[in-house]
């Protein structure tokens, strides 16, 4: 049912879409600590027409809010690098991740001497104006190109 709502959304939003119905997973690369990267799934690989009306090529990576779930502060940061805003409140961090068209809040918190993601939010910054998914893909890709710290 998501990927039909997601055709439909992608639709009246983006001026048409069409996509092959292909899932391939993706990997933001292997952990420092041995541990598997987050994964997700990259969907809508098809065409897509930009504002310019042209076709182009459009790679999505679904967003899951299980991704980061666990991870330490030293994983997220190689993968998003510096969040925009954290906010501290007692034992808890909420480190926030800024996109036109879309936020992602993690919620970390700190037991003991270890501080986990325990939460993922992504949510509109501009209702109605891109997909998550799609705002989130572009979200990765540009802090993917971003050096950390």
């Amino acid at each position: 049912m998501r990927p039909l709502l997601a055709a439909l959304i992608c639709i009246a939003f983006a001026g048409g879409c069409q996509t092959t119905g292909k899932t391939v997973a993706a990997s933001a690369g292997a952990a420092s600590d041995g541990a598997a990267a987050p994964t997700g799934t990259v969907t809508g690989v098809g065409e897509a027409r930009n504002p310019a009306g042209n076709a182009a090529a459009m790679h999505v990576v679904r967003f899951n809010s299980d991704e980061f779930m666990g991870y330490s502060p030293e994983r997220v940061l190689p993968i998003l690098g510096a969040p925009d805003f954290v906010r501290r409140d007692g034992s808890a961090q909420i480190w926030q991740y800024r996109a036109t068209n879309c936020i992602l809040d993690l919620f970390l918190y700190t037991s003991g001497s270890e501080t986990h993601v325990k939460h993922a939010e992504l949510r509109p910054r501009v209702p109605g104006a891109e997909p998550l998914d799609s705002c989130y893909s572009r979200m990765r890709q540009e802090r993917r190109a971003q050096p950390t710290g």
